[in-house]
């Protein structure tokens, strides 16, 4: 998530998740706000203006919403026309999602199908810019193990990307603006009246 935030410009960007850590640190926008820590709110409810925002950046959050779907509606509302938003979740088809039961900070997660949030910001009018998946490790509890399977994060991409225990996803607020027709143009769209020939006679000369 640090390498994607430097490169992203604007008035004000917000963090909402992991506030022990500044995840806009080299970004150059100038107000920063984390909630919980300089806005205290409710997620579905956020205390910010329509259109306020030029980044957020979301921490693995939605997998602990009751509803994150009402979340993301209220992201759109907040970020600015074209404003950047980055999500990072844990992927439900990985170690973390086969051993979910036995990870204390998992146990009561939803966790998020990448195919369905997809399908769900692009219905908000979110254009999906790319995306990243990372950590391949399973979850040990031993140093010593980690070590030892850390190659895993290496050949994962390459191998079974899919497989990976969290994923990143940027996208941008669009904003679908109604194109005015002028009278001159809707003249071209009318329907011209077919011909009424009536009923045709035959005459026989002789």
């Amino acid at each position: 998530m640090h390498n994607n935030v430097p490169g992203i410009f604007g008035l004000n960007s917000l963090q909402i998740g992991l506030g022990e850590i500044n995840l806009l640190q080299g970004n150059k926008i100038p107000n920063h706000y984390t909630i919980n820590i300089d806005i205290k709110a409710d997620l579905r409810f956020i205390p910010l203006a329509t259109n306020s925002i030029d980044l957020i950046v979301c921490p693995h959050v939605l997998e602990f919403t009751n509803n994150y779907h009402h979340v993301l509606q209220e992201f759109h509302r907040i970020l600015s026309p074209q404003g950047k938003l980055i999500i990072t979740a844990f992927n439900r088809y990985s170690w973390f999602g086969l051993f979910k039961s036995k990870i204390d900070i998992l146990k009561k997660a939803r966790l998020i199908k990448l195919g369905q949030l997809k399908d769900q910001l692009q219905t908000l009018n979110f254009h999906l810019e790319g995306g990243k998946f990372f950590s391949y490790t399973p979850p040990f509890k031993e140093a010593r193990k980690i070590h030892k399977y850390r190659w895993m994060n290496k050949v994962g991409d390459r191998w079974f990307p899919t497989l990976a225990n969290s994923f990143t996803i940027i996208a941008s607020k669009e904003v679908i603006t109604p194109t005015l027709i002028k009278r001159m143009d809707r003249e071209a769209f009318k329907i011209p009246e077919t011909a009424n020939l009536g009923t045709a006679k035959i005459c026989n000369k002789n």
